[in-house]
């Protein structure tokens, strides 16, 4: 009769399904018994070859450059390599792929594109004939293993799936391999402190990802603080004192609503309503006068249960309360995915199906134990939580909840943090809303209007369960009891000077929010769920997508936020100001629509072959205008990345999307003329020297003078000061002016950042020494 033959992701996934199907017999790369055959993949076994194996390389030469561009392989025509890590593995299945013992197969990789993927890849290059199924579950219960093997799909329903990962893969392949490639040759330079080139990797998801932190950056340098006032006053009745702010009658009157009046005075602060001479003015008004109560409105408010997380509000949280890097929840997230402690993290989804309504109770007992005991057993004896906020249209995998193990506690402190995460918001699904009582008082003064507002809370409901409301929120009321008409006396009044504030940089969470709504950070649910799809990269792939951005030495980590090193800013500033054609790169919804296009052929509404046109076509351009760029301008070096890389310097190992896509680093050796490297030099004098009034230039490892034949000892090395090596921008303002312009980041001997200029100690020498703001003296510790 035959075997059926389960290929899974990792060994720790073949483990469980073996144990779960009484597979117990193990061999050399896979578990046996008389019905079943279990092998696995160990993650992407092949991988793309290079642009180097389409080339004519005594043609083009080895050296990179844009006349080797571009290289853009048909469908049908890209060509994989087995990874030399991987070859026993492969021969594994390989072997069992064509075993005549083999009946039929099931693909058991992670129930995602990437996993299809890693499958696919296996399969279509043995060809194998054989009848092909799909396992999909979104836990490694027991329970959920059966379930799913007893519900296989049949192949041509993953099909989709399996094009839109080639699509990912093949899409990703061109655009980083052909403008890495092509921004290195004209933009990238040799890095004697790394003593490797400066390698300028453009990704079709890392580049406007970059330029979302840049930008955010920019409009923090260029924020202009508007000063604005509020007034505050202290009313006194014969019950009690209580405080208003000042609003703006005319807008209330208009509105007719406060709520959507006090929307517009914070909008109206950035247009001088209220500046500091009115203030003084209104304050001087109605200071010492008496007033009276001419509003007074009470009602109930509820604030519902937040939904269930998928991994981008897991993220979320957990960098609001942990300080956990995207990354590191994804890592935490798919180790308790394989300890059966969750359901499937990679998922984009805040809901559960209607079919899971009858199991829920499950996952509850499951919880019957340790701090959650109190809880579940109260959620048992509750209805089931069917409305929409749980239960509703779903995507590829429903919301994270635990699963219905009973976990023991053999987790690390951090994955205990995640999971508590995961299953306080599970068991606050199960209870009713909060309900607040909230009053809102207008009270005047010689016709000047206060609004006053109280919110109590009168029944905690879900919050009991998960704290993640105001710690400070206090059921008694504050407010004295009051009565439209009441008169009041003004006890004290006093104007607040404030000034706007410039936006925040963002944290990792902040930023993958920003992703997923193509640039966009959305709030609203209903508009979050209308973006999905949209956004940079996908919920598996966000998370290695900033790592990578790290690594390479376009943002750093500081405390909780990102923030752009001169590298990642050089280049986001050259392609909006110098590349139109390229600006694609860094158009978050450009990229969103992509993904989105990507997605319609997972859904099999639109061929792949249509998805590749688009990105070759974008491909070909940007070639077409870096061509142009190199004929009209030359090579323009940009800075180098900071000694001190992000906080985790690894490349990421969670995902082929986000992973490395660069060509092998240009080699860096002199031409054979005798001249430097183009990709080390740009020939262009920088301006004058102060030693013999000859030009200044680029080289390798500093900027010197073109005299130097003749003597000329003049040189500024490219050596690290207090960590930040020259630009070639800083060496022309110095040799213009006699001094940088003030330069960020320094680093001193204790550890703290400072900011200076560099002026000439010694001009002839290249001696420089650092000069501090008159207003800010503070020199390095």
């Amino acid at each position: 009769m035959g075997k059926t033959l389960i290929i899974a992701e990792k060994p720790s996934q073949a483990r469980e399904y073996a144990k779960t199907l009484g597979v117990k017999g193990k061999g050399e790369g896979y578990f046996e018994n008389d019905d079943y055959i279990i092998s696995w993949c160990i993650g992407h076994l092949f991988e793309l070859k290079p642009p180097e194996t389409y080339m004519d390389l005594f043609k083009v030469g080895k050296r990179w450059g844009i006349h080797r561009l571009p290289v853009l392989p048909q469908l049908g025509e890209f060509q994989y390599e087995l990874k030399p890590s991987t070859l026993k593995q492969y021969n594994v299945l390989q072997r069992l792929l064509k075993s005549q013992e083999v009946r039929q197969v099931i693909c058991g990789t992670d129930a995602d594109r990437e996993g299809q993927l890693l499958f696919q890849e296996v399969w279509d290059t043995l060809g194998s004939k054989k009848p092909l199924f799909r396992l999909w579950i979104s836990s490694l219960t027991q329970e959920a293993i059966r379930e799913g093997m007893s519900k296989l799909r049949p192949f041509h329903e993953v099909e989709g799936l399996a094009q839109a990962g080639y699509g990912r893969s093949y899409g990703d392949w061109d655009f980083g391999m052909n403008l890495t490639e092509g921004f290195t040759a004209l933009f990238g330079s040799f890095d004697p402190v790394r003593k490797k080139p400066n390698v300028i990797s453009i990704g079709r998801v890392q580049t406007p990802t970059l330029a979302l932190v840049v930008e955010r950056e920019w409009a923090i340098q260029n924020f202009v603080p508007v000063s604005y006032v509020e007034l505050e006053a202290e009313f006194e009745s014969a019950k009690g004192c209580y405080k208003g702010k000042w609003f703006d009658k005319d807008r209330l009157a208009s509105h007719g609503q406060t709520k959507e009046a006090e929307k517009d005075q914070e909008t109206d602060r950035d247009k001088h309503i209220l500046d500091l001479e009115r203030g003084k003015a209104i304050l001087a008004k109605v200071q010492g006068r008496p007033g009276k109560v001419c509003s007074v409105k009470d009602k109930e408010s509820t604030e519902p249960h937040p939904l269930l997380f998928d991994l981008t509000s897991l993220t979320v949280t957990a960098s609001k309360r942990y300080g956990f890097g995207a990354e590191k929840v994804l890592k935490i997230a798919q180790s308790l995915y394989e300890k059966k402690a969750i359901t499937y993290p990679r998922t984009d989804c805040n809901y559960l199906p209607p079919d899971m309504l009858p199991k829920l109770k499950s996952h509850l007992k499951a919880l019957e134990q340790g701090p959650f005991e109190q809880w579940a057993k109260e959620a048992l004896d509750r209805p089931l939580p069917k409305g929409k906020r749980v239960i509703n249209e779903i995507t590829a995998h429903h919301a994270i909840i635990p699963t219905t193990e009973r976990i023991a506690q053999n987790l690390s402190p951090d994955e205990q943090k995640i999971w508590e995460m995961i299953v306080l918001r599970f068991l606050s699904t199960w209870f009713p809303p909060a309900r607040y009582a909230e009053r809102e008082i207008i009270t005047v003064v010689e016709d000047e209007f206060f609004l006053t507002k109280e919110k109590t809370l009168l029944e905690p409901g879900w919050k009991r369960v998960e704290k993640t409301g105001k710690h400070s929120e206090d059921s008694a009321p504050k407010l004295p009891s009051l009565s439209q008409e009441e008169r009041v006396g003004t006890r004290s009044c006093q104007v607040l000077q404030k000034e706007t504030k410039p936006p925040k940089r963002y944290t990792q969470g902040d930023l993958i929010k920003a992703m997923e709504g193509a640039g966009k950070e959305v709030e609203d649910e209903t508009l979050r769920r209308q973006l999905k799809g949209k956004g940079l990269g996908t919920v598996a792939t966000r998370g290695a997508i900033i790592e990578n951005l790290l690594t390479r030495g376009y943002i750093l980590q500081q405390q909780k936020v990102l923030v752009p090193t001169e590298k990642g800013m050089e280049l986001i500033r050259l392609i909006k100001e110098r590349l139109p054609r390229a600006q694609l790169l860094i158009s978050a919804e450009m990229t969103g629509q992509m993904e989105y296009e990507l997605a319609q052929v997972e859904r099999g509404e639109i061929p792949l072959s249509r998805y590749m046109e688009k990105v070759e076509q974008a491909v070909r351009g940007i070639i077409e205008e870096l061509r142009h760029y190199e004929a009209t301008h030359g090579k323009k070096p940009l800075a180098f990345a900071p000694q001190k890389q992000g906080t985790q310097g690894r490349k990421s190992k969670s995902n082929q999307e986000s992973r490395s896509q660069e060509p092998h680093a240009p080699k860096t050796d002199k031409a054979k003329d005798g001249k430097e490297s183009s990709a080390s030099a740009s020939g262009d004098s920088l301006g004058t020297c102060p030693s013999c009034g000859g030009g200044v230039e680029e080289r390798e490892k500093g900027y010197g003078c073109q005299n130097w034949k003749k003597g000329c000892p003049f040189i500024l090395w490219k050596n690290p000061i207090c960590g930040k090596v020259l630009t070639p921008a800083q060496v022309k303002s110095l040799l213009k002016k006699g001094r940088t312009n003030l330069i960020k980041g320094f680093r001193s001997k204790n550890g703290k950042n400072f900011a200076a200029y560099l002026v000439w100690e010694n001009p002839s020498s290249g001696k420089l020494k650092f000069e501090f703001e008159r207003n800010n003296p503070t020199k390095p510790g």
